[in-house]
């Protein structure tokens, strides 16, 4: 599968995003990412062990927690993913955070139904990672290869809408 086709892949109209490693900072790409997805009004979560709100947001503390969430077709705060097909995550966490949250990912019972797409920012994943990726069978929906969805991602959002583009 192309890089293109899976930016396309990762939005969707009942998709669920989360942004592993959002930031409060507005000089960090967590804040900009996090930014970038809130502008565009699309549903995400800032997801920071560290942060109570970001950007008026309520912040949850892990990934495992809107996947189970998600997966009982359940409500998080003010985050209505009873109606979420499922979830597009982008990480701008480092690479051995990362790391750890893809086995976060794999602890949830039925994670490759829920898991739409992996984002990899740049510098937020290394060829662990990748490995750790494609084990899980999630590779085939992962971005990666240095691409930025400040760059690429208004172009994935088009195709996810017309995707014969």
């Amino acid at each position: 599968m192309s890089m293109t086709t899976k930016i396309g892949a990762f939005f969707g109209p009942s998709r669920q995003y989360a942004v592993a490693g959002a930031s409060n900072s507005p000089h960090k790409f967590g804040f900009k990412i996090f930014d970038w997805y809130l502008s565009r009004d699309l549903n995400a979560i800032p997801v920071n062990p560290r942060e109570k709100e970001i950007i008026g947001q309520p912040v949850v503390h892990n990934i495992e927690t809107i996947l189970n969430t998600l997966k009982d077709k359940k409500d998080l705060d003010s985050y209505h993913l009873s109606t979420k097909d499922g979830l597009s995550i982008s990480f701008l966490t480092p690479p051995e955070i990362t790391l750890a949250t893809l086995g976060e990912i794999a602890s949830v019972e039925g994670y490759k139904d829920l898991i739409k797409g992996l984002w990899f920012q740049p510098g937020s994943y290394s060829e662990g990672v990748i490995q750790k990726a494609s084990d899980l069978g999630l590779l085939n929906k992962t971005v990666y290869q240095d691409e930025c969805i400040l760059i690429r991602g208004d172009e994935g959002l088009l195709l996810s809408v017309s995707p014969n583009l």
